[in-house]
């Protein structure tokens, strides 16, 4: 029987093919130059294409004292990397352990040659110290995964570029139903968490379901997309209420 050797190829050559792909691309873009005007065309008419979609899009998370700050979703990073054009966009693990996982996410602008890496860690552990199993390791790094990409995404397209793809994901969702039906699916979610209503009034400082107006919709929404990707915890969303000391502790 006649066999055949392989030959590895040495890593200079491998660099040296890597290099000639990317030096291709980039050529290619210089080539076919982006539309900034298709671009946020094909964007908006890809987050308006359903309220699910548009919803996913929103992104809140808590920045102290109560207040919460919009950021962008995976799923916004992935619509304008998909549209944006001449982009290079990956993610890989660096690092797992039993107690944490350290990504690495990059993105390149072919045209422009502008690139940038971004790193997440997430922890591994539960909260009382003991390690999650293999498949929760692997939901967690797969996570860590989407939001280096996403953020790398956005350190290299700009974000001013995106705020009329956010807003029309607002239209979106603020369309097609009065406000009392959507406070009335705000409270469904609240429920499907198991979360006491009283937090969630206390996080967005009002007394309650009746005070709650388009811009307490937008956050809510913002947030149970943030919870879905892994961003925050419910508890950090809305954290539970500190415990006044009582008179045996004063003592």
């Amino acid at each position: 029987m006649e066999t055949t050797e392989l030959e590895l190829a040495p890593v200079s050559a491998l660099q040296q093919i890597s290099k000639a792909e990317i030096d291709c691309q980039i050529s290619t873009a210089k080539q076919y130059p982006r539309s900034l005007e298709l671009f946020q065309k094909r964007s908006i008419d890809m987050v308006s294409l359903d309220h699910e979609t548009a919803e996913s899009c929103i992104y809140s998370r808590p920045v102290g004292g109560g207040k919460y700050a919009e950021g962008e979703s995976v799923r916004m990073a992935e619509i304008v990397a998909a549209n944006y054009g001449n982009l290079r966009v990956a993610a890989r693990i660096i690092e797992q352990t039993e107690r944490q996982v350290k990504v690495q996410g990059m993105c390149h602008d072919l045209e422009t040659n502008v690139a940038s890496t971004s790193e997440v860690v997430e922890s591994t552990v539960k909260k009382n110290g003991d390690p999650f199993d293999e498949r929760m390791r692997v939901v967690v790094a797969k996570a860590a995964l989407a939001k280096a990409r996403r953020d790398a995404t956005f350190q290299v397209v700009p974000k001013a570029l995106c705020k009329q793809i956010s807003n029309a994901a607002k239209n979106v969702i603020q369309g097609g139903a009065t406000l009392e039906q959507r406070r009335e699916r705000i409270v469904e979610w609240i429920k499907s968490i198991k979360v006491d209503e009283s937090r969630v009034f206390a996080a967005l400082k009002v007394e309650g379901i009746a005070e709650i107006g388009e811009k307490h919709l937008v956050t809510l929404t913002g947030i149970r997309t943030a919870i879905k990707e892994g961003g925050i915890t419910i508890d950090e969303a809305f954290p539970l209420p500190e415990k006044k000391p009582s008179m045996a502790d004063e003592a």
